[in-house]
């Protein structure tokens, strides 16, 4: 005997987390100076968050009255996230081979390291003290590559050729398997033993992260710009004519907030099934499932819920 039971799904959400979301964002202009960590605060108790801005369109959404020589926006590289820690945010550490953080947490800095010295060292050398040093990634380095035999027993190998992380990388991974993965201080000696110069590891980071967890690599630098100069610039303010420069957070400025309007979206299905529908179980299984596929393709903030009309029973031959 089969159910035919109609459910109509409830979705509430902001959208895709894109350049195409929608809905669009509406910008407001607050003229009450504060450091980046307050105007954030406030974006999320009035508003949505401290604003996010991913496109030209969305820059072109600015209004003209909004009148300011800089203010915040919601961009961010904590340090955290990155500073002498391997952290587990989006601008933290990460392994070349796996793309992922730190799954132990060891790190073996020169003191003063990592200093994001001029805001572009964003990849990691292995000196020949052994210590990591942050370094830009075009810098030319040797270089160690490792390989995996025996399903887990790792060997290393150095390279003498000059080249930037980028090409230091493309280079093991034909060649062997990838750039160092160090987790400990055994593989740290190993890749130092394995190296008579400073050479490059397999640790880099992408920095700048969104207020809101906007994943965008959309930036509208002024010339000369991230520099962190002075070694404390981590948050971004933009100009009347919309490009950015990092500054110090701790600087009392106006800021820009964006709002986006929830979406309440219905979606009338039908089942056809011999399991019970309403059973509290099933009923969240199936939400579960259907909050994974919308998560892979890029929704965020929402959630489901089912309302259930009366069913109807009928009999099959």
């Amino acid at each position: 005997m089969d159910f035919y039971v109609t459910m109509i799904l409830l979705f509430f959400g902001y959208g895709f987390n894109s350049c195409s979301q929608f809905p669009k964002r509406k910008y407001y202009y607050v003229n009450m100076p504060m450091n980046w960590t307050e105007a954030q605060h406030y974006c999320r108790e009035k508003y949505t968050d401290l604003a996010t801005i991913e496109s030209t369109d969305d820059i072109s959404r600015l209004k003209p009255d909004f009148l300011y020589a800089w203010a915040w926006i919601g961009l961010k590289d904590d340090p955290k996230s990155w500073k002498v820690s391997m952290g587990n945010d989006t601008n933290s550490w990460r392994w070349s081979a796996t793309g992922l953080t730190s799954k132990t947490g060891y790190h073996n800095w020169k003191v003063g390291q990592p200093n994001n010295e001029w805001s572009n060292a964003n990849c990691v050398s292995m000196g020949t003290n052994g210590k990591w040093y942050d370094r830009d990634c075009k810098s030319l380095w040797s270089f160690v590559c490792y390989n995996v035999t025996n399903q887990t027993e790792k060997t290393y190998v150095f390279i003498s050729a000059l080249k930037s992380w980028n090409d230091a990388q493309a280079y093991c991974r034909e060649h062997y398997t990838d750039l160092p993965m160090i987790e400990n201080s055994v593989e740290n000696n190993e890749v130092y033993s394995a190296a008579p110069a400073e050479v490059w590891i397999g640790l880099y980071r992408v920095p700048w992260t969104w207020s809101d967890n906007t994943q965008s690599s959309f930036r509208q630098w002024l010339i000369g710009f991230p520099n962190n100069f002075g070694g404390h610039k981590f948050c971004v303010d933009e100009n009347f004519l919309h490009t950015w420069e990092d500054g110090n957070c701790d600087v009392k400025l106006p800021f820009i907030c964006h709002q986006v309007s929830k979406l309440k979206t219905t979606v009338r299905m039908k089942f056809q099934t011999d399991a019970d529908i309403t059973d509290p179980a099933t009923n969240a299984q199936i939400l579960q499932q259907l909050a994974a596929v919308l998560t892979s393709q890029g929704w965020t903030d929402f959630n489901l819920q089912w309302k259930i009309q009366p069913t109807k029973q009928m009999k099959t031959n």
